[in-house]
């Protein structure tokens, strides 16, 4: 048998010795000691086991509110916190923007919108302390509708009991009826995380008319535990609000006792206000256009051409006269009369620079068969050997550069065979990258040179592109000024529709001079013997061979392929052209016929074309008002917590 401790033994031996009176009264003892301990049970019940174990709890929450003659009111906040974790401090989350939404008709217009507004409640000089002397740092910031005050040091910690005194001064949250003036003030906000043991809440006015107090979570109409009113105050307590759970005090004044500013609203941006529809806004937006469109208008004759005056087109004033220049008239067209030979000699590649007002590769490729033609190099056509290889060209250098090359003609002439006298067309794609835009910017050089225009094509179109996007840029940000602070949005839309017009307008600004004009004129007129020239029309002197003559030409104007069909209508019908032997600048493999050379010279158009492009592409870079009747339903409130 186990020994009996003697301790223990002689209180069972005492236990069923004790009187049956004494039992009574020691379990009247025990049941009086049980329901002394059922308000403590209750109140730990109150508080969530997370939250005493985690964040903390308040102890009391004491807040005085001091009703001011103009209006305003300031609010003293005593808070007893807890802290059951590190922390650095507390926060306090305050409503100061409420949205409210009316109808609203705008000027000139017969349908009536939802206007959504903010209420603003104005709180300022925030400042806080602590008896117990936790670290008082504070930080205020606006984050959303909501005020964030956050006290306490980041890089200092606390725990256990501490306490916190807030105070601020609130204007425009009081509420005028016509009856009374009122208070709606949310003193204990529904969002604190953690449970209050015990509130109170005092608010004093010049006169007190009448008081609720209502306490609970978000619109509960429960009533708060006590509230006692005086003519100039009235104090309400609670206790045990959870987290999530506030006090509200609805205090009503006699009228005239305080005077009650109206209220502040902001217009709170919405689609339909921004780009509101109303005389106007229609009105200003259509003046807008009218005068970007007057604009536009104004920039692009700019652009226009100019023309010697009294001439016909193609022809210019003799060497002395006096050359008068006016723009040329719109719908007035630039060619002059038939031209049955490039006028002046020109070369291919500056007509199709001129016509267009670009030196692209096409112009290039022109220039390559040109030189092949006037014996600088031959084009040797090296067929597909397989069904994985493609059909290729050699060029080959016969002789070099000369006095009659002109200065893109050079560079091109050196790019192409850079110090060897064979290149196959395959290989440009790796080696022509670079030279291409020093070819083209040699061509528009010259067309400064001749005088055909005064500033070369390209910067102007640059320029004015770049002057188009800065315009559309600026119009995107006086668009969004007007759509977030006015409701004159859609001006902004018509700005940015002239922006664009006026970027769009680039492409039209490079204007040719009288002299330009002429030699278009007369260049338009060669382009349309060449794309209509039949076969009887085509007109040979003596030792020219004018297929090859012209044929740079033709690829220039997009019609290489019906000239060489026209040669070959000619030779079919036993014409001077059928004694025309192969051209001695082209080699194929197979028998030279107008038709066949025709489709071989097309091919090597395109293949060229996409070689340069192709190079080129790779080397560049781009580039709530009234009353409340509910737990929450007046203005402040919010919450906070541990961090």
């Amino acid at each position: 048998m186990t020994p009996t401790a003697p301790w223990l033994a002689a209180a069972v031996t005492t236990n069923f010795s004790m009187p049956v009176r004494s039992v009574r009264a020691f379990l009247a003892m025990l049941f009086a000691l049980a329901l002394a301990l059922v308000p403590a049970l209750l109140a730990f019940s109150a508080f969530p086991a997370s939250a005493t174990a985690g964040d903390g709890y308040i102890d009391t929450y004491n807040v005085d509110i001091t009703v001011n003659q103009d209006g305003s009111f300031d609010v003293t906040e005593q808070i007893a916190y807890t802290f059951t974790d590190l922390s650095h401090g507390i926060y306090r989350n305050i409503p100061n923007r409420y949205q409210v939404t009316e109808p609203f008709t705008p000027e000139s217009s017969q349908t009536t919108i939802d206007q959504t507004y903010d209420r603003v409640i104005d709180i300022s000089d925030i400042q806080v302390s602590s008896p117990s002397g936790a670290p008082t740092d504070l930080d205020v910031s606006q984050q959303g509708q909501q005020l964030v005050i956050r006290v306490g040091n980041p890089d200092r910690t606390i725990l256990g009991a501490q306490s916190y005194v807030l105070t601020y001064h609130v204007e425009g949250a009081l509420n005028a009826f016509d009856s009374h003036d009122e208070l709606n003030w949310n003193a204990i906000g529904t969002e604190w995380s953690v449970p209050i043991r015990e509130a109170a809440v005092r608010v004093t006015a010049p006169a007190v008319q009448r008081a609720k107090c209502y306490a609970g979570p978000l619109n509960s109409t429960q009533s708060c535990d006590a509230l006692q009113a005086t003519q100039t105050a009235a104090i309400a307590r609670q206790q045990r609000l959870g987290a999530g759970s506030g006090l509200t005090m609805v205090v009503a004044m006699p009228k005239s006792a305080v005077e009650v500013p109206p209220p502040v609203y902001e217009a709170r941006w919405t689609l339909q206000r921004a780009f509101s529809i109303s005389g106007a806004t229609i009105g200003t937006a259509v003046g807008a256009l009218v005068l970007g469109g007057i604009a536009v208008f104004l920039l692009v004759r700019r652009g226009r051409d100019k023309r010697y005056v009294g001439q016909v087109p193609g022809l210019a004033p003799l060497t002395g006269e006096a050359a008068t220049e006016e723009t040329r008239h719109w719908g007035d067209s630039p060619e002059g009369p038939v031209e049955w030979s490039p006028p002046d000699d020109l070369r291919p590649g500056l007509l199709g620079t001129l016509i267009d007002e670009q030196a692209n590769t096409l112009d290039v490729t022109a220039t390559i068969v040109d030189l092949a033609v006037r014996g600088y190099l031959r084009i040797d056509e090296i067929p597909d050997k397989g069904l994985f290889s493609k059909r290729d060209w050699q060029l080959v250098q016969l002789k070099g550069g000369d006095a009659a090359l002109l200065p893109y003609e050079t560079k091109l002439f050196g790019a192409l065979f850079d110090g060897r006298n064979v290149v196959l067309l395959s290989e440009l794609k790796r080696t022509f990258a670079s030279d291409l835009a020093k070819v083209q910017n040699s061509m528009y050089d010259e067309l400064v040179y001749r005088k055909w225009y005064r500033r070369r094509p390209d910067s102007t179109r640059t320029s004015w592109a770049l002057f188009g996007f800065l315009a559309i840029a600026g119009a995107f940000g006086i668009g969004y000024l007007l759509a977030r602070y006015t409701t004159f949005g859609i001006v902004g839309v018509a700005l940015v529709i002239v922006a664009i017009a006026i970027w769009f307008s680039a492409r039209a600004m490079p204007a040719r001079t009288g002299q330009g004009s002429a030699v278009l004129a007369r260049t338009l007129g060669f382009r349309r013997y060449l794309a209509t020239a039949e076969a009887g029309q085509i007109r040979f002197e003596e030792g020219e061979d004018v297929f090859s003559r012209y044929l740079p030409y033709a690829i220039v104007f997009g019609e290489a392929e019906r000239w060489a069909k026209v040669f070959a209508t000619l030779a079919a019908a036993g014409g001077t052209a059928a004694a025309v032997p192969a051209v001695a600048w082209y080699t194929g493999a197979y028998p030279w016929t107008y038709a066949s050379f025709g489709d071989s010279v097309d091919a090597f158009s395109v293949t060229t074309s996409g070689s340069i492009s192709a190079a080129a592409a790779s080397s560049k870079s781009g580039f709530g008002g009234g009353g409340g009747g509910f737990s929450g339903g007046g203005f402040g409130g919010g919450g906070g917590g541990g961090w």
